[in-house]
């Protein structure tokens, strides 16, 4: 009795275990995108923008049951018969606020576009959609260089004219004037400049400079004797200097004389 009791109670946790494990399991593998908001949005280029070259689209491109994105554009106003043309290939990967693509616009004649984000959603196939209005301008061809001008070359038997020369003026010879005599004589030299008074070259002051310059040379030439005569007195040899003097200047002076008288 006990053990049919026990099999009955281990049958029924084993079934309540059985019926709380699914809804436990589909919790944990929720996906963390079913609290976000579904939302196509582009951010670049802005409305109204001129656009050229490899145009980067940035956006936002998310939804909670989401499947994939398209990058459209078409002309504006567009032809009739005219459709969307895809940007690039579907992508099946979220984006938020990031790079959804890149447009190559240069094989786009210039003029406005629209731009169209296409997130697509559920099982269903539910589409959410943004537009922008751009303005694709590119740059216009190089023009061409110009063409240089060519100038006709003169034919083989034309003559090509030089410049003509330039003829010489003659100056006449102009005869060189001779100076004319004065009559009654040579001509007279101008008389000096005279100087002024207070000038030094003025003749007085010459031979007063030179008469003073000469007292000068006497006074030191004396002043040179008195020093050596006072030093040979202070020596003692002022006497011996004296007949040395007489001895080797005077005598021979006065006897050359003497023998001059005598012949």
């Amino acid at each position: 009795m006990h053990v049919a009791t026990r099999q009955a109670f281990a049958l029924a946790v084993a079934a309540l275990l059985a019926a709380t494990a699914g809804p436990v399991g589909a919790a944990q593998a929720a996906p963390a995108f079913q609290d976000e908001e579904a939302e196509a949005l582009i951010t670049s280029p802005g409305a109204r923008e001129t656009v050229s070259g490899i145009v980067v689209i940035v956006g936002t491109a998310s939804a909670p049951d989401f499947r994939l994105y398209r990058l459209e554009f078409i002309g504006d106003p567009a032809p009739t018969d005219a459709g969307w043309e895809p940007v690039q290939a579907p992508v099946e990967q979220r984006v938020r606020e990031g790079v959804l693509g890149g447009w190559d616009t240069t094989t786009l004649p210039d003029g406005f576009y629209r731009l169209r984000l296409v997130v697509v959603t559920g099982l269903e196939e539910e589409e959410l959609e943004y537009e922008v209005r751009v303005e694709v301008s590119n740059a216009t061809a190089t023009p061409l260089p110009l063409q240089p001008t060519i100038t006709p070359s003169p034919s083989p038997g034309t003559p090509t004219p030089g410049p003509s020369p330039t003829p010489l003026i003659q100056q006449p010879p102009t005869r060189t004037p001779r100076p004319t005599e004065t009559p009654g004589g040579p001509a007279t030299l101008a008389p000096p400049p005279s100087l002024p008074p207070e000038s030094p070259l003025q003749p007085n002051r010459l031979r007063q400079a030179a008469w003073r310059g000469v007292q000068i040379a006497l006074g030191v030439f004396a002043g040179m004797a008195l020093y050596g005569l006072a030093r040979a007195a202070a020596r003692g040899q002022l006497r011996e200097r004296w007949w040395d003097f007489r001895r080797e200047v005077l005598n021979p002076l006065l006897g050359g004389r003497n023998r001059r008288r005598k012949e």
